[in-house]
């Protein structure tokens, strides 16, 4: 017998180290690895005034397909320049839908709403614009 020690001391260090011991056991049985998901390769831009809203923030390189909604009640467009200097642009009037369709490399893509580009009441200084990473 330990000097010093209670029998209910004893027993609660003896149950915390099986316990600690079966735990760690368990967790070296059943530890799973799972791969990383995949990402996706569409995303959705919803607009508004002045919102520009996309369903994902990153996708997977290679063929992407960018699904344009205007929910607003002012024209929209989106825009956005691939890595080749190639611009993309869809325009949208009040209540319409259009598709973009673009091979992107990894990287970081801007995307913009133009209209009125260049002036203080463009549409992507009241808010119309996001960056989509590809990898």
């Amino acid at each position: 017998m330990l000097r010093g020690v209670t029998l209910a001391g004893a027993l609660a260090i003896a149950v915390t180290l099986v316990s600690g011991v079966a735990d760690a056991g368990h967790l070296r049985r059943h530890r799973i690895f799972l791969p990383p998901p995949e990402l996706p390769s569409q995303l959705a831009v919803d607009e508004a005034e002045y919102t520009m809203r996309p369903s994902q923030l990153v996708v997977a390189a290679g063929e992407v397909t960018i699904n344009a909604y205007n929910r607003g009640m002012d024209d929209h467009d989106v825009q956005f320049t691939d890595s080749q200097g190639q611009v993309h642009l869809v325009f949208l009037h009040s209540g319409d839908k259009g598709v973009l369709k673009a091979n992107l490399t990894p990287g970081t893509y801007h995307f913009i709403c133009s209209l009125f580009a260049g002036t203080p009441q463009s549409h992507e200084a009241l808010g119309m614009h996001f960056d989509l990473t590809v990898k």
